[in-house]
């Protein structure tokens, strides 16, 4: 009775989260804004000169690495002419461009950055110039004015990679990753050997080698953003990612993985314990920089974000993880009641890990979103809700399966198989719902919310 108390409070505990995440947002006021956008544009869109500026001045919401910006003028005769490196302004939100002298006509200016979350964004500002004739002067001479919806967003991100396999490719890495957890708690805490099952080697090496081709698939797909190189160019330039902050985390992760795929391959071939502290350290690794080039840091609490982050996913990893390897690996070689023995330590590691998962994603909600107005009106809320209720409705179904396989444990072997085939039952469709919550975090990661 004891351990169904303890699930009781478990999921009480969420609820309460979930209404504190709500009732919380209701007291702030900055709207949700994942990624830097523009602001001030000098020359303003729309605007026609009667002297041709001399440098081209954008101030935007975040700072700006002046490695990561690149701009581009476009003539009316569609004539491109690349804009040299720019220098900050007034503070590291403003980069001024210097342009190119005698400009006339309509002309179009084309600006690109990398966000410190990886997102390429990029738009376009258009101004006419009636006189040919120079006139030196600095941002002061012209009229500036506030952009905002001004900005027309511009097609110079080059879009060669679909959204559909951008998404895949993020979704193919997370699942990994959480396979990858999974199989590193089972053999810290559930069930010490279990490498030894039946393909359970084979589907750690396969997750390690997805830990690499998922961050060099995204990393190949950066640089064609940011650089417009093309995907199979990229590669003459994978070392140009440690230029930006993203891509130097996107770097790591592959080098990371190598590691650990070199650590794993080492580990079947000498049957040596897989739980090192190498490989607990590298896997550490990963996760950081996982969190450090994504929306965790771009936010609210900069210094909250990657630890909470790196928790966050850990937690996700105990439980869901280890829940797939219990029920793929653990299950199928243990007796009955061994397996019964496994399911409650599992149980006891779940219930922290869920907790943990709620109060970092918390922490997290609160740094993305300022209103809980904006859970309902914008893109990304909707989504972060719809999250939220799904992680609520699967939660409940845990508990209330747990709590028919442990109520009344049979004395029989026969009755106590026929509890343990409910409860394999009951924890795929948990895992089948995990993966929903997985799909929609991924949506979460990819998409460009503004």
């Amino acid at each position: 009775m004891v351990r169904l108390t303890h699930r009781q409070h478990s999921y009480r505990f969420f609820l309460l989260g979930v209404f504190a995440m709500i009732l919380s947002q209701g007291f702030t006021a900055s709207p949700a804004s994942a990624h830097n956008s523009l602001v001030e544009s000098n020359p303003v869109n729309g605007a026609t000169l009667t002297s041709a500026p001399t440098a081209w001045v954008l101030t935007f919401s975040k700072d700006v690495p002046l490695d990561s910006a690149s701009a581009e003028i476009v003539a009316a005769s569609g004539i491109r002419t690349p804009l040299l490196t720019p220098t900050h302004g007034i503070n590291k939100k403003q980069v001024v461009f210097e342009l190119p002298a005698n400009l006339s006509g309509s002309v179009t200016g084309r600006w690109r950055l990398v966000g410190t979350d990886g997102h390429v964004v990029s738009a376009r500002v258009s101004f006419s110039v009636v006189s040919s004739t120079t006139t030196p002067q600095n941002s002061a001479n012209t009229t500036t004015t506030v952009v905002n919806a001004q900005a027309i967003p511009d097609e110079f991100v080059d879009d060669s990679v679909p959204g559909p396999v951008r998404f895949g490719a993020r979704l193919f890495g997370y699942l990994a990753l959480l396979l990858f957890g999974g199989l590193l708690f089972s053999e810290i805490f559930l069930a010490k050997g279990v490498l030894r099952a039946p393909r359970a080697m084979e589907t750690l090496i396969v997750a390690t080698v997805a830990l690499i081709g998922a961050p060099l698939f995204q990393a190949l797909v950066f640089l064609d953003d940011s650089e417009d190189v093309g995907v199979i160019g990229a590669f003459g330039h994978l070392f140009s990612l440690i230029n930006t902050e993203a891509g130097l985390m996107m770097f790591l992760r592959v080098v990371a993985g190598i590691v650990l795929l070199v650590t794993v391959v080492r580990i079947r071939r000498l049957q040596t314990n897989f739980a090192t502290p190498l490989v607990i350290g590298v896997s550490a690794v990963y996760l950081f920089a996982l969190s450090y080039a994504g929306h965790l840091r771009s936010m609210a609490w900069p210094l909250v974000g990657v630890p909470t982050g790196m928790i966050h996913t850990a937690s996700v990893a105990v439980w869901l993880g280890g829940l797939a390897v219990f029920v793929l690996f653990v299950l199928p070689v243990v007796s009955t009641q061994e397996g019964f023995n496994a399911f409650r330590r599992f149980g006891d590691a779940a219930q922290i890990a869920v907790v943990t998962m709620i109060v970092t994603g918390l922490i997290q909600s609160l740094r993305l979103h300022g209103t809980f107005i904006t859970l309902l009106t914008e893109g990304h809320g909707r989504w972060l809700l719809m999250k939220v209720v799904l992680v609520a409705v699967m939660l409940k179904i845990g508990d209330i399966n747990r709590k028919r396989v442990i109520r009344r444990l049979p004395q029989t072997e026969i009755a106590l198989e026929k509890r343990m085939s409910l409860l394999r039952r009951a924890s795929l469709t948990e895992i089948a719902n995990g993966g929903v919550v997985v799909a929609v975090s991924t949506v979460l990661a990819t998409a460009s919310f503004s």
